[in-house]
């Protein structure tokens, strides 16, 4: 007995939804909609040197598609950049004293199994400073920019998918990849793929700064309030009697003020 045509249809979507072909997939991961939704609420604290930075952020699965699960997904996170008022250097072998992820390195990787369609991982990284730590000046505050590199796989699907910041690229790939004319950010994607990247990710950063002491705003406060008073003073005096209470007040001091100095004198002279 020969299978009739709804039996063949059924066997033929039975062996596309389980052929491997079938397994979730987007064509173009690297999109703006997706790849502007992977990292989001940023928490990127200033510190004084020698404390710890809270620094935190959430990753997400974008893909709106059904299967599209993200597997052995790879999360790299790295401090690759110091910058200043006063000019910029890169934070590398050479750089001394360097802020730590987990008190460690300046670098580190996340290893996450799968990412479901909509799940949301809050990440929490502690980055330890000292006091020697690089931190500008008191009215220069020290900025340091922190990249990302996410590396995935479409579960049932071998294809990498990779998409990091700015911080991964060089000055010249990124002049070459990414114009403003027009007021406009016009990303090269041809040249991006060549580089092996799909799309790309926002750089975050935190900052490091010395507090301002506290004595020198004692000092001008002090100052501004000694300089009113013999403002006043020397206006009352300069003026007899449109002020009595003041004016004998004042004279009151006046007479205080001698005396104590006198006292101080004759004690000098013994």
């Amino acid at each position: 007995m020969r299978p009739g045509p709804a039996f063949v249809a059924l066997a033929v979507c039975a062996l596309i939804l389980t052929s491997p072909g079938a397994a979730g997939d987007i064509a173009e991961p690297g999109q703006p909609k997706y790849a502007n939704n992977v990292l989001s609420a940023f928490v990127t604290p200033t510190v004084q040197p020698g404390q710890v930075v809270a620094f935190a952020f959430n990753v997400s699965n974008p893909y709106d598609e059904v299967g599209a699960t993200m597997s052995n997904v790879t999360l790299t996170v790295g401090i690759y950049r110091y910058a200043t008022q006063e000019g910029v250097r890169d934070v590398d072998a050479e750089f001394s004293r360097p802020p730590l992820i987990e008190g460690s390195a300046t670098e580190i990787n996340l290893t996450y199994g799968r990412f479901e369609m909509g799940r949301n991982v809050t990440v929490s990284l502690d980055i330890t400073t000292s006091e020697k730590t690089p931190h500008g000046s008191y009215f220069s505050q020290s900025t340091y920019f922190v990249r990302f590199r996410l590396s995935f796989a479409f579960q049932g699907n071998t294809t990498p998918v990779v998409l990091q910041s700015r911080g991964w690229f060089t000055d010249e790939q990124w002049g070459n990849m990414v114009s403003f004319e027009s007021g406009e950010n016009i990303v090269n994607l041809t040249y991006m793929k060549s580089l092996g990247v799909d799309g790309l990710l926002p750089d975050s950063s935190f900052g490091l700064k010395v507090p301002i002491p506290r004595w020198p705003l004692g000092l001008l406060v002090a100052g501004c309030f000694g300089a009113s008073f013999m403002a006043l003073y020397y206006f009352v005096l300069d003026n007899p009697g449109r002020y009595p209470r003041l004016e004998k007040r004042f004279y009151y001091l006046r007479g205080k003020v001698s005396e104590l100095r006198g006292e101080l004198e004759d004690r000098l002279r013994k």
